[in-house]
């Protein structure tokens, strides 16, 4: 009988006022749950895996960053398109660099830019063509700077960067519309970077230009100013990273709330998501598979075999897995 996959709560509706049997609603639950169509097709009613991790936690400046880029800035008083940012994930301090392009020459010149400060330890970033480069790659193994990929449709893996995105357009934009400016906006991204910088971050509480290299840029007159030492300034980020692991621990406790901890091993059969949803037609398939894991790289990560030419494109994120039922040997 073909119901139309209606799912478990109107199929006990249906089967239970006309029939009844051992385990019945034990049945009719592992049926609709087993049930591929369902499984790769409906936007609703499947679990969440997987649980708030953190990368790191940077401990000093440069030991972990993070490159992210973003676009839609033509026309405003520029030929300039893109905005690429860096963030120090330990300071927070946030460096740019504006161009007409997203290639690896771009990056390059970012990273060296902001190696002119302290050498940096490891690279967080999405999948970019150009940052997924071998002229890039290459560049940074030179440097002895490790690049480590967010997983595949994974953006909120480099949530820091993400953010600060959100930040940075916004007072972009405001700065653009607040008057009828001439100014570039390639200027004012920088300005507004500045700003950024020397205002107190919510999450450590401390100014990220003052936790990079000690300057007190609070709005304090100089002669108000309280004098700090060498060692408040050691003690001020020590007491940083305090605040941005109770930050974190805080929101994981949000996070995990509604997420199940699920242990996929290597040889499990899954579903992937399909893509990102906007680039999906209205009636694709939400999920594709299923996929065998072939490696788990970390509690969050795992390679999967998506016959995807680069290895990094075979990487995903727990949370955009599901696991697929166990098939019969005849199937």
């Amino acid at each position: 009988m073909d119901l139309g996959h209606i799912g478990i709560n109107q199929m006990q509706k249906t089967i239970s006022s006309l029939y009844t049997a051992e385990n019945l609603t034990k049945n009719i639950k592992k049926t609709c749950k087993d049930c591929t169509v369902c499984i790769k097709n409906k936007s609703r009613g499947h679990n969440k895996y997987g649980m708030m991790s953190h990368l790191g936690p940077a401990t000093k400046p440069f030991e972990i960053c993070s490159i992210d880029t973003i676009g839609g800035f033509g026309g405003s008083r520029s030929t300039k398109k893109y905005l690429h940012l860096l963030l120090d994930h330990f300071t927070r301090y946030a460096f740019i660099l504006t161009s007409k392009t997203q290639n690896a020459n771009d990056f390059i010149k970012l990273v060296k830019n902001t190696a002119e400060t302290d050498n940096i330890g490891m690279i967080l970033s999405d999948q970019y063509p150009g940052i997924n480069s071998k002229e890039f790659k290459k560049f940074l193994e030179d440097q002895h700077i490790q690049l480590i990929f967010t997983a595949v449709n994974s953006p909120f893996s480099n949530g820091l960067n993400e953010r600060l995105n959100q930040t940075l357009v916004n007072k972009i934009r405001c700065k653009i519309n607040e008057k009828d400016t001439k100014v570039a906006w390639t200027t004012i991204a920088q300005n507004c970077v500045k700003k950024y910088n020397e205002t107190e971050h919510t999450v450590t509480r401390y100014a990220p230009t003052y936790l990079l290299n000690g300057t007190d840029v609070t709005i304090l007159p100089n002669e108000l100013k309280p004098k700090k030492t060498e060692t408040n300034w050691i003690q001020d980020r020590k007491k940083a990273l305090e605040n941005t692991l109770q930050s974190h621990n805080y929101n994981k406790t949000l996070y995990d709330k509604n997420r199940i901890h699920f242990d996929f091993k290597v040889g499990d059969m899954i579903f992937v998501e399909n893509g990102n949803m906007l680039n999906r037609k209205k009636l694709d398939e939400l999920r594709i598979g299923p996929y065998r894991i072939m490696e788990k790289l970390s509690n969050t990560i795992y390679r999967i075999n998506s016959g995807y030419k680069k290895a990094e494109s075979n990487f995903f994120h727990i949370s955009k897995l599901v696991p697929a039922p166990m098939l019969d040997e005849d199937d």
